[in-house]
């Protein structure tokens, strides 16, 4: 029997699935939750960060939930991503993400986190204003090599160049330790065109990597 595979937008009852996508996206195939070391945060903890924050649905950042598809396996939660046009509001999703983050991360672990800040930043790779943003794509691992990505990353193009013509490319970023990701987003036509690295190793304690990726795709 064939299996039935389906997109839908994701609703304020997907949030806890949300969720964990943020999050095992975050792990970049490790176990490093880059949340919990900028803030000394459990990760139940920062789980619960992000559904506070998605439950108030901050378009044009990565953490608001009715900017995600999810992928359902013959009824079964079985992946998402999360795509916006950067700046379309007028504010970068850097700054709209920060101010969230502000608002509820208290206010001793913001201090502390000012502390690493500086070597964070030297991994950013800047959004570009008017592109198509492409984040936090992930499948369970019991339904990986089904093409999965493919399908989110598609849907999510056809969705926006529907509703914003006028963009002409798609951007993800990946960290280096997830080659198998990369792969998966050669297949559908993201090329690599920017690598950044910070030479400092004590990176390796907050992030999964010292290297992040720029892929894109014309569109």
């Amino acid at each position: 029997m064939s299996e039935r595979i389906e997109l839908y937008p994701a609703t304020v009852s997907d949030i806890d699935f949300v969720a964990e996508t943020i999050i095992e996206a975050e792990k970049s195939g490790t176990d490093k939750i880059s949340f919990c070391n900028i803030f000394s945060m459990t990760e139940p903890e920062v789980r619960e960060l992000f559904k506070v924050i998605l439950a108030k649905d901050v378009r044009g950042q990565e953490i608001s939930y009715s900017e995600y598809l999810i992928c359902r396996v013959d009824e079964e939660n079985a992946g998402a991503c999360t795509s916006w046009v950067e700046a379309e509001s007028g504010y970068s999703a850097a700054l709209l993400k920060a101010d969230l983050l502000f608002d509820h991360i208290e206010r001793d672990k913001l201090i502390e986190a000012q502390k690493i800040f500086s070597l964070i930043q030297g991994l950013n790779i800047e959004r570009e204003p008017g592109t198509l943003q492409i984040a936090n794509a992930y499948v369970k691992p019991k339904f990986r090599g089904k093409g999965i990505i493919g399908l989110l990353m598609n849907e999510h193009i056809r969705i926006q160049k529907i509703k914003n013509p006028e963009i002409k490319k798609a951007q993800l970023r990946v960290t280096k330790t997830n080659e198998n990701a990369a792969r998966a987003y050669e297949k559908i036509g993201f090329v690599k065109i920017y690598e950044k690295t910070v030479e400092d190793d004590e990176i390796l304690k907050i992030l999964p990597a010292k290297t992040k990726i720029l892929m894109e795709k014309s569109i």
